[in-house]
């Protein structure tokens, strides 16, 4: 069994929607760059209400991977009758599909349609299936329920794999009892785009502060589970201690969250403390992580959390939340503070890497290395190939081929 041909499926791939969208294109770029044959399968559908500049329905060539958007004709689900139909036509042509997240039409029909012609699939579900997710949705929960008996339980029970990033991913989703076979195999990130890292102060210039100014940086979607709610009142406790002290809230504000922060900012007196920026191209973040003195997500959940591992490859030590999935692993490496839900905890934390320089240099150079051995693309998708290969082995075995 020499190259793959592996097909990828994935509700949305615009930018803004970050998550699943670009964590397929990045596993599907390296995979190419490995030598397999890749395409992805997706909507059209663009933040809020628009559509993807892109062909409907042909491949776009990006990275060595194939990209077929669709439309789609009921958007709240992504029901899309052309995706259907080309599923429908195409997975059998494929040796795996990855599939990846829950609750949607186009990945439900991916896994209807590998189990109907008997391709081995891949669920990856990107932390949807976290408690403190779980029970929560913008659509009615009675509704959710019913779709996720007749359609999302059947596809992880029968998937050949579910794919989570960390061990406590897996741990959090055991009350579910899913039968499938777990795997667990992290995000990646490209290392060598790590590897010289900009000059710093870039940042600061663009936000009109000073060099010497601490700097606290949170960068993620503004979105309720990422403790923003925690993070305002932990910061205005840092401000007292550091009245020169400034917060970078960087990240796409995709449902108006963003206000409630604000509202937040203005209560604490500390609006004029706060810096908030919708959008950074690559460059600008990695100029962001490294002019940062502390990097701070403080999730109420987080199935991974790839800007610790961005901001770790970029030197900076990082203080994240026990609910961040990858908190273990940032313990053991020595590179950052791990925290509870807690915003004295979070304001205490935050101080004593801001004090301490020279613990703060050894955190962000552990971070680094750790970032390069565990996260680094080539690595992973070698680890990720290795389990194709075995669940497709085991696939033709079952069905008595050689």
């Amino acid at each position: 069994m020499g190259r793959l041909n592996i097909l990828h499926v994935v509700s949305l791939v615009a930018p803004r929607y970050a998550g699943a969208g670009i964590a397929s294109q990045l596993m599907a770029r390296y995979q190419a760059e490995a030598g397999h044959k890749v395409a992805i399968c997706t909507t059209n559908v663009d933040f809020p209400k628009g559509t993807l500049m892109v062909p409907s329905g042909e491949p776009v060539s990006r990275d060595g991977t194939l990209i077929w958007h669709f439309p789609v004709q009921f958007r709240p689900l992504l029901v899309s009758i052309p995706l259907w139909v080309w599923l429908r036509d195409e997975v059998k042509s494929f040796d795996i599909v990855h599939i990846h997240g829950l609750y949607r039409f186009p990945v439900t029909a991916a896994a209807w349609w590998a189990r109907r012609t008997g391709v081995p699939y891949v669920i990856m579900p990107h932390g949807s299936l976290d408690p403190f997710l779980y029970n929560q949705s913008r659509y009615s929960l009675t509704l959710k329920r019913i779709y996720e008996r007749l359609f999302d339980i059947p596809n992880l029970n029968n998937a050949t794999a579910i794919h989570y990033t960390a061990e406590e991913e897996a741990e959090r989703a055991v009350f579910l009892r899913i039968r499938s076979r777990p795997v667990i195999i992290p995000n990646g990130i490209d290392w060598e785009s790590y590897r010289y890292l900009p000059p710093t102060g870039s940042f600061r210039r663009r936000l009109g502060l000073k060099d010497k100014a601490p700097l606290v940086l949170f960068l993620g979607r503004i979105n309720f589970k990422k403790g923003l709610d925690l993070l305002v009142p932990a910061f205005a406790q840092v401000a007292q201690k550091y009245p020169d002290a400034r917060l970078a809230i960087v990240g796409p504000d995709n449902e108006g969250y963003g206000s409630k922060v604000r509202q937040w900012c203005e209560e604490q007196g500390i609006q004029d403390r706060v810096f908030f920026v919708d959008h950074l191209g690559s460059e600008n973040v990695k100029e962001a992580y490294a002019d940062a003195d502390v990097f701070i997500l403080p999730s109420y959940t987080e199935n991974f959390g790839l800007t610790v591992v961005e901001a770790m490859a970029c030197g900076s030590p990082v203080v994240i939340s026990d609910q961040v999935n990858i908190w273990r692993e940032v313990r053991a490496a020595g590179a950052g503070i791990v925290i509870g839900l807690d915003p004295c905890g979070m304001a205490e934390a935050i101080c004593r890497v801001l004090e301490d320089k020279g613990a703060a240099e050894i955190m962000g150079a552990r971070g680094r290395v750790v970032a390069e051995r565990c996260y680094a693309w080539p690595r992973i998708i070698k680890q990720m190939t290795g389990i194709y290969r075995l669940l497709i082995k085991e696939r033709w075995s079952a069905i008595g081929c050689r």
